[in-house]
């Protein structure tokens, strides 16, 4: 059954939903197997190298979720294009945002690689930023082509079709299962490298990525009409101007976020590097459940976009509070797992009886934080949908810079809570941007403004 079929099926919104979000959450959480393959073999490595590439990730990642953020950019037009069934529209914006989306990954690759002399004056010890450097280098060279697979990505799925980027997402798994395996360890003939060979590996199945999916796009008659019309699309100054518009504050809303939690790790650094290697098995877990959570995220974007472009408003809401219901019974299970298996789950990553201890205490406050985690991506996709960029990041820095960061700092350093203190801030502030996107798409999804995208269609509100 095709997308569209997804989007239009009684008997609710909730089957639509979750159909439709399903290989998404698949993709996801498969990138996030990923990182956690990574963090899972080099636990069991030695802990520095574990500790080293939770430091090399933690500033890595603050690049890397601006420029997927600034990809995001590209569902809502695309998904709002195909609601209106105006093909020539889908690609014009395919066209200036794969632009877009380069021209921000070679400009955050040139400051990431600029901040690689500071690597050892960041607060970590001598040893974890020694081990941390090439692992970097490996990092930064992999953002471009993350970048173009993330352009592929959010084209398709603006088009309905998510199960492309799943079946990519196999090969990604493998890939690097193999190749983390042949050159962490050393073997079938290969040298013995750590945690270098985990970032070549990683550079590698990156690499990878959007050549599948190039072959695809070539390939696929699925996309037949807009290859045929990716040849006649004028360049537009004002549709490159409107994409920077939507897309830099994407950005920046992910970069508050992921920088809350990358500068939680940089605190983690100052603690020792028991309390570092603890802090990457308790954000990597809690990173896979949160990666379910984006899927669910992405799939209200497509369906609000696709409601607002076909001009049936309410049909739009009800889709974005079907996206928060469906996550917040999700997120509930998750966080039941999590509470049951606290002090088990940190045993695949290391024998370490330190780490584990201080990762299982961790884990309770992720578990602690599932329901809002949840809640705050699934209403900001909704709001992505409805091209509101600038107030959502605004109500990001609030949560984030005013309250998650200074919550965290406090907690850890001047009354001594030290771990415990800087999750407890995590929790803090994603629980205030829960509340403030939510209380934003509820006003915004009734104003004039939306409601006059058209007449109300057939679906009732969920």
């Amino acid at each position: 059954m095709s997308a569209n079929a997804y989007l239009h099926r009684p008997p609710t919104h909730y089957v639509a939903h979750i159909r439709l979000a399903l290989p998404i959450m698949f993709a996801q959480m498969g990138h996030l197997i990923v990182q956690m393959t990574d963090s899972i073999m080099l636990g069991h490595y030695d802990t520095t190298a574990l500790a080293a590439s939770s430091f090399a990730q933690s500033v890595f990642t603050v690049g890397l979720v601006f420029s997927v953020g600034v990809t995001l950019a590209l569902t809502p037009p695309v998904g709002a294009a195909r609601g209106a069934q105006d093909v020539l529209a889908a690609v014009r914006w395919l066209k200036h945002g794969a632009a877009v989306n380069l021209t921000i990954a070679l400009l955050v690759t040139l400051l990431l690689l600029a901040l690689y002399p500071w690597l050892n004056r960041m607060g970590q010890t001598p040893t974890v930023a020694a081990a941390a450097s090439n692992y970097y280098l490996c990092l930064v060279a992999s953002l471009v082509p993350v970048i173009v697979f993330q352009t592929f990505r959010q084209f398709t799925e603006g088009l309905g079709n998510t199960r492309i980027a799943a079946a990519i997402t196999v090969l990604e798994v493998l890939l690097n299962i193999v190749l983390n395996y042949v050159l962490i360890f050393g073997h079938w003939g290969c040298p013995r490298l750590g945690l270098v060979g985990a970032g070549l590996a990683t550079l590698l199945v990156r690499l990878a990525l959007p050549l599948a999916f190039a072959g695809f796009f070539i390939k696929l008659q699925f996309f037949a009409p807009y290859r045929a019309a990716l040849r006649t699309v004028p360049w537009s100054r004002a549709v490159t101007g409107e994409y920077f518009r939507l897309g830099l504050p994407l950005g920046g809303q992910f970069v508050l976020e992921v920088g809350a939690f990358a500068a939680g790790a940089l605190m983690m650094g100052w603690l020792g590097e028991i309390e570092q290697a603890a802090h990457q098995i308790a954000i990597g877990i809690a990173s896979f459940t949160f990666m379910g959570a984006s899927g669910i995220a992405a799939a209200t974007t497509i369906r609000v976009s696709y409601y607002l472009g076909a001009r049936q408003p309410a049909a739009m809401r009800a889709a974005g509070f079907a996206g928060a219901h469906v996550v917040l019974a999700y997120m509930g299970l998750t966080a039941l797992v999590i509470l049951a298996l606290h002090s088990a789950l940190p045993l695949l990553y290391t024998g370490d009886s330190a780490v584990i201890g201080k990762a299982a205490k961790l884990l309770l406050f992720a578990a602690a934080f599932q329901l809002v985690d949840g809640l705050q991506v699934v209403m900001l996709a909704a709001l992505r949908a409805l091209t509101d960029a600038a107030t959502p990041t605004v109500l990001a820095g609030i949560a984030y810079l005013g309250v998650a960061l200074p919550t965290s700092y406090v907690l850890a350093f001047p009354l001594g809570w030290r771990e415990a203190g800087i999750w407890m801030g995590y929790v803090a502030g994603l629980a205030l941007a829960a509340g403030l996107f939510l209380a934003r798409f509820h006003i915004l999804s009734r104003t004039p403004e939306c409601r006059s995208a058209g007449v109300s269609g057939s679906h009732t509100e969920t």
